[in-house]
């Protein structure tokens, strides 16, 4: 094996573990030489013993030991080892051909057997087998292990967004976001969603004989958008628009609600209520989205009033809760035309901490605006305050994970709370 092809197998194992076992200093020292050119963590110890306490400890990928060695031998630590993972790997190196060592090995489940001397090609051809092996076994792994996680982060993203959604395959329901659950679901369908028949909260009974699935291919096709369905937990029925997406093989589809009447309400509240802007919750939703467009990247604020003592020295504790709320109407105020024209979105995180969600484009303007965000805005009581702002500005790449973008953003919230200087000194 020429020095390319052990580059490429070094690669294959930097995330692969060995463990060596030999007594014999001389062979120990040749082996192991080549044995770290190949992987990065190794382990090397001198008895079966102690072998098997590393092993019990920090479970390495692959063993590769001697046979005749003092304390504990080899065949005696493999077939311990072979307790705690009937799968683990074991290379086997011996001096002696002998038909009873053979027999044991095989016995307790080890086929890799290399004569000593160590053929180094015949040792590199199992190790490469082997570590490749792994290497597969541990893509495949982290590819599951990644698309469950995905698969969570989604249910739990739907879980937040306000319109009933499910998704069905045929006729079965394979999932229901919260909103749907507690709009539509029985206490039948709660116990078991396999119960749960699409046509029964219809108000118009003609569709209650149909599947699920016809029942959605005759909606998708169908002009009609509005329908009476049933609250199941308010057991009334109300008009919804009902929108069927239906997938390429035509057995899998979407079903989104949407009661016109909650949003119309929503709407009036967002303009009637000047402090209002959303929470949490919304901020997760609007981040999964960002990354799902085009943008490479969008920058995150987070602000608060830099000058809290200030106002409470002059206006006492009490005022705090109008001068809150105060401050948030100013921030609608500048930044209304921005949110409407879907450059940034403004989230309440806590009493005085907000969080701007910027496009890349517009972060720059955003800044400097926040900068002089005190010389507009004040709080008048008598006397003036300005509105002076900290805050601390992110750029968020979007092959960042939610996960990592929400523990970043719960750091600012701290990092701000304890600012002793602006981090706007370079608009100065």
């Amino acid at each position: 094996m020429d020095r390319e092809q052990i580059k490429k197998l070094r690669t294959i194992c930097k995330n692969i573990s060995v463990l060596y076992v030999e007594d014999d200093k001389d062979v120990s020292q040749h082996l192991e030489k080549l044995i770290r050119k190949i992987f990065v963590d190794v382990s090397i110890e001198k008895n079966g013993l102690l072998g098997l306490e590393s092993f019990q400890k920090n479970r390495q990928d692959i063993v590769i030991t001697d046979i005749s060695m003092p304390i504990m031998d080899g065949i005696e630590m493999s077939k311990n080892i072979k307790l705690l993972n009937s799968d683990q790997n074991i290379i086997v190196t011996s001096a002696h051909n002998d038909t009873e060592y053979l027999v044991k090995l095989i016995e307790i489940g080890i086929d890799k057997f290399i004569i000593k001397p160590i053929d180094m090609n015949q040792f590199l051809s199992s190790i490469s087998k082997i570590a490749i092996a792994i290497y597969r076994e541990k893509r495949q792994s982290e590819l599951e292990n990644r698309l469950k996680h995905e698969k969570e982060l989604q249910a739990q993203l739907l879980d937040k967004v306000l319109l009933p959604v499910a998704y069905f395959h045929g006729d079965a329901i394979v999932y229901a976001n919260k909103s749907f659950k507690e709009q539509f679901f029985t206490k039948t369908d709660l116990d078991d969603s396999s119960c749960f028949h699409l046509g029964y909260i219809f108000k118009d009974s003609k569709y209650i004989s149909m599947g699920n699935a016809t029942l959605a291919h005759t909606l998708k096709d169908s002009k009609q958008k509005i329908f009476e369905l049933m609250d199941a937990n308010k057991k009334i029925f109300k008009k919804f628009n009902l929108n069927i997406s239906i997938f390429k093989d035509e057995t899998k589809y979407l079903v989104s609600i949407v009661n016109f009447d909650a949003i119309y309400a929503e709407l009036n509240r967002f303009k009637n209520q000047i402090d209002y802007f959303p929470k949490r919750d919304s901020f997760i939703q609007s981040v999964s989205e960002y990354k799902n467009t085009q943008e490479d990247s969008f920058s995150i604020f987070c602000i608060g009033i830099k000058n809290i003592k200030k106002f409470i020295d002059r206006y006492g504790g009490v005022k705090m809760h109008a001068i809150y709320n105060n401050f948030a109407k100013s921030l609608k105020h500048e930044f209304s035309l921005d949110i409407e024209n879907n450059e940034l979105s403004i989230y309440l995180f806590e009493t005085n901490r907000y969080i701007l969600l910027v496009k890349k484009e517009f972060s720059d303007d955003i800044a400097a605006r926040l900068h002089n965000f005190g010389k507009k805005y004040y709080y008048e009581y008598g006397s003036e305050i300005p509105f002076e702002l900290d805050y601390i500005e992110e750029k968020i790449q979007k092959e960042e994970s939610i996960d990592n973008i929400l523990e970043n953003t719960e750091g600012m919230l701290y990092t701000v709370e304890n600012l002793k200087k602006p981090f706007s000194k370079a608009f100065v």
